[in-house]
């Protein structure tokens, strides 16, 4: 990764984070509890009683993906993500058709982290009372302070974002599972319909499929994370993975539990719940429990943006030193050694995101829902490219050519899939409108990375760092 001449020295947490510390940070920055709380009740809403069949897809799907990228992990270090593993297949123009795909995914997913995190503090002040929590002017502030925190948190480096983020992430799975017990003792588990052959539909497979994936996207961000960790080229594989094989059937299991109660809360009258909090209330856990869950994942989401503002960082900082942004991204904080402007410019990014959705959208549900769409969407293209790239790297290795096909094909496949499903079968207005919009996203980005690039490359520029037009070598895992 390049840095500037003034930012030479190395970011404080380099070569500190052990394997543990990352598969920690990696599985906590996607919250296990609000997957737990939040996927079963979607996907219910879109395959009804049989919503294991859109689980079991979506996790094989993710897990394809991840095969997909394990090679490149073991073999390449880098800070860039998928971003540095594609220019070792096909070259370095190849490389902003990716860095478009994440540099938009990276501030959209980290703008549905806020989105979330406000829905969850706004039911718990209206159960308070206050009911202008789910006004729009209280949602931004909201959004501001989440992302401000994680923020401040993530400049204080690495080994302090870990700490708190997989502190906040672990107190809140106890109250899930609490709620997710109480709820299949309530309902029962009537895995006699939920298994029932006849009365699998697959559109409706496919639509869960769809909405299953934003629970996984930028499962494989830890990678940006390399250059900072103990033997990356083992410990980085090991933490990609950990996401969707144990969040994978974390979700499975609950979805199979909450399922009964989930279908009783959609044909039972509308709340203004969170559907969380409403299975609580539903499984006999009464309204302080309900409450108290609301709370705990609200604070527990900030693990979510804590990560995602450490990935987005390390990777907006890679694209500078490559010159495909302003060089002043790369600079480090004095104290901390933490890329300071690089923290500062993806979480306001994500709040400038989340305030216009806001802005256009009914409620703070629809608002995130906009989002978290958008941030599927504009991720796609990442994922493809990198698909197509483990087949090359596979046939040049002449090593594990046939899964990494099948991996490939599979995952390339599901990740299409979700936009098609999203295209063919709109969602209400204004959420239909991001699936075409994140074309519109990712052309203009990968336009203004193109200019940029080239701009650096002129004499006498004032960025005077070239993109690097050779492949970055695997490094030695001495960092």
């Amino acid at each position: 990764m390049s840095t500037s001449p003034t930012d030479e020295a190395p970011a404080q947490d380099a070569g500190r984070l052990g394997r543990t510390q990352l598969a920690a940070l990696s599985v906590a920055s996607f919250v296990p509890a609000s997957g737990m709380a939040l996927m079963p009740y979607l996907l219910v809403a879109a395959a009804g009683q049989q919503t294991w069949t859109s689980a079991v897809a979506t996790v094989a799907g993710m897990i394809a993906i991840g095969f997909t990228i394990v090679p490149f992990a073991t073999r390449f270090v880098g800070t860039g993500s998928l971003y540095s593993y594609v220019g070792e297949v096909f070259g370095p123009r190849a490389r902003y058709a990716v860095a478009a795909s994440l540099l938009g995914g990276f501030v959209v997913q980290l703008g549905s982290v806020a989105g979330v995190i406000a829905i969850y503090l706004g039911s718990f002040l209206r159960a308070l009372g206050l009911t202008a929590a789910a006004s729009t002017p209280a949602q931004i502030v909201m959004y501001v302070s989440a992302l401000g925190v994680s923020a401040l948190v993530s400049l204080r480096g690495l080994q302090t974002s870990v700490r708190i983020a997989v502190l906040l992430a672990l107190i809140s799975v106890p109250l899930m599972v609490l709620v997710t017990v109480a709820s299949g003792i309530h309902t029962g588990l009537d895995l006699a319909a939920q298994f029932r052959p006849g009365e699998v539909r697959l559109d409706g497979t496919f639509a869960g499929v769809a909405i299953g994936a934003a629970f996984f996207v930028g499962f494989e961000s830890c990678t940006s994370l390399a250059a900072e960790t103990r033997d990356p080229r083992r410990n980085v594989p090991l933490a990609v993975m950990s996401v969707p094989l144990l969040l994978g059937l974390a979700y499975l299991v609950c979805t199979l539990v909450q399922t009964p109660g989930v279908v009783a809360l959609h044909k039972g009258p509308r709340t203004d719940l969170s559907p969380p909090a409403a299975l609580a209330v539903s499984a006999g856990l009464g309204t302080t429990t309900a409450t108290a869950v609301d709370l705990v994942l609200a604070v527990a989401m900030l693990a979510a943006a804590i990560g995602f503002t450490n990935y987005g960082a390390r990777f907006v900082m890679t694209l500078a030193g490559d010159g495909l942004l302003p060089r002043s991204v790369t600079r480090l904080h004095r104290r901390f050694r933490t890329p300071w402007v690089g923290l500062l410019l993806v979480s306001v990014l994500a709040g400038v995101v989340m305030t216009l959705a806001a802005l256009v959208s009914s409620s703070p549900t629809v608002a995130y829902n906009a989002v978290g769409v958008l941030g599927v969407a504009v991720w796609i293209p990442a994922y493809v490219v990198i698909a197509c790239g483990a087949i090359v790297l596979a046939r040049r290795a002449r090593q594990h050519v046939v899964r990494s096909t099948v991996a490939a094909v599979v995952g390339a496949a599901a990740m299409v899939w979700v936009y098609v499903s999203e295209a063919l079968n709109p969602p209400p207005h204004p959420i239909d409108v991001m699936v075409w919009l994140a074309p519109v996203l990712y052309g203009v980005v990968l336009i203004l990375l193109i200019l940029n690039g080239r701009r650096s490359r002129r004499p006498g520029s004032a960025s005077d760092s070239r993109p690097r037009t050779t492949k970055p070598r695997a490094r030695s895992t001495a960092l």
